[in-house]
Formats: C-alpha cells, structure tokens, sequence
C-alpha cells in the first residue's frame, strides 16, 4: 500500500500535490535562470524561454520522483 498522502491536506482545504511541486520547481527554475544570467552562461543558450521550461520540467520530474509524488 502507497504511504504517500494523495492530497495535501491544509485545514479543511485538501489541494493537489501538483500546486506545491509546480510552485517550488518554478521558484527552482527562476533563481537557477538567475544564477545562470549572473555567470554570465547565458548566453550560450540559443533558446532561454525553452531551456526555462526544460529545467521547470526537470525540476518537478526530480521532485516527483524524489520527494512528493504526484
């Protein structure tokens, strides 16, 4: 039997695993393109809009597969 929660549960408010994976792999994806822009690796980059939503993307499948599941 699965011992992960399906929903979290925020007093009577029960919300998906989805919002907080979502939120903090977004929060992990701006401050990694911040990084990125400050050393100046940026601009290797040929597309940055695709390349942000490829480490949003990786961010929430790490975190699925780590830490909360989905």
């Amino acid at each position: 039997m699965n011992e992960f929660p399906r929903e979290l549960a925020l007093g009577d408010v029960y919300l998906s695993p989805f919002l907080p994976v979502f939120s903090l792999a977004l929060l992990g994806a701006w401050l990694t393109v911040i990084v990125l822009n400050r050393l100046r690796l940026s601009r290797y980059i040929m597309f940055p809009s695709a390349t942000f939503l490829a480490l949003l993307a990786l961010y929430m499948l790490l975190m699925d597969a780590l830490w909360i599941p989905i």
